[in-house]
């Protein structure tokens, strides 16, 4: 009986052993690819241009109860760029992998604050505004600007007029619950609508001012809420414009004037999707 234990015990170290040498090759192999790998004139040529590839994250900015977007930064995956460049032995910078690196302060993360701005390293503008009226002539106004406009609608009004957002398929609409004022079931159903009948989704919502049931309202249903930077006339857009502005469009027939404006002083009108997003391209 002892003799039949003592066997198996032998056949348990021997198989012990085998996969302990296994395993050890395995690391040995590992240890000398990796030493190979780095001592190939590819991979050192990798690792010192690496970092002419990388952009920095950018944290957001959190001001008491206001926020503005920061940016993802990316940084070279030597191994995996190497791996992608080894066959042709040349370096390639289309042939660089990317790790996606999130900021440590995100918009993502802080969705009970009030968006303010877009980041102000980009020369980006976002025009705002809110349809309520004279259908008809304000869509044809709005459809003469070649740019994407974000328009904000009042739910009452959006559910008589279904209709008509077919016509706005070349900007950007939002929910503006009943002129401003959010409830759980007008934020439910305007963002179907929306959703389902538009090119974008509903993300956001607007406060001309802070208003605490817009921002619970808003955060709750995993939206954002913007208030503009700038909600006056056209000299005032004038006197404030800068890199990442929210402008509210109030009067639909200075809309000409003020995008030739910030045109000629080097703006881009972007949609409030880009122009908030932390997203890099």
């Amino acid at each position: 009986m002892s003799y039949i234990l003592l066997g198996d015990y032998m056949k348990i170290i021997k198989y012990l052993g085998l996969f302990l040498l296994i395993c050890f090759t395995f690391f040995y192999t590992e240890k000398v690819v990796n030493v190979i790998n780095n001592n190939d004139e590819l991979m050192i040529d990798i690792k010192d241009r690496a970092i002419n590839y990388e952009i920095e994250a950018i944290d957001a900015v959190i001001d008491n109860d206001t926020i503005i977007p920061g940016k993802y930064g990316k940084v070279v995956n030597i191994d995996k760029s190497y791996y992608n460049m080894k066959s042709s032995k040349v370096f390639n910078d289309k042939l660089l992998f990317y790790d996606i690196v999130k900021p440590n302060i995100s918009l993502k993360d802080n969705n009970d604050k009030y968006i303010i701005g877009g980041n102000p390293k980009f020369k980006n503008v976002s025009l705002i505004y809110i349809l309520n009226n004279n259908i008809e002539s304000n869509i044809n106004l709005i459809n003469s600007i070649n740019y994407r406009i974000n328009i904000f609608l009042n739910y009452e009004f959006m559910l008589k007029n279904i209709n008509m957002l077919n016509s706005l398929n070349n900007h950007d609409i939002y929910n503006y619950g009943n002129d401003g004022n959010y409830t759980e079931d007008n934020v439910i159903m305007g963002n179907n609508i929306i959703n389902n009948r538009t090119n974008n989704r509903s993300v956001y919502c607007l406060a001309r001012t802070r208003n605490d049931n817009t921002i619970n309202m808003c955060s709750k249903n995993r939206m954002y809420t913007i208030i503009p930077s700038i909600d006056k006339s056209y000299s005032d857009i004038k006197s404030n414009i800068k890199n990442g502005s929210i402008i509210m469009i109030n009067n639909i027939k200075e809309l000409d004037v003020i995008v030739n404006y910030i045109n000629s002083k080097g703006y881009n009108i972007v949609s409030l999707s880009e122009l908030l997003s932390e997203e890099i391209k």
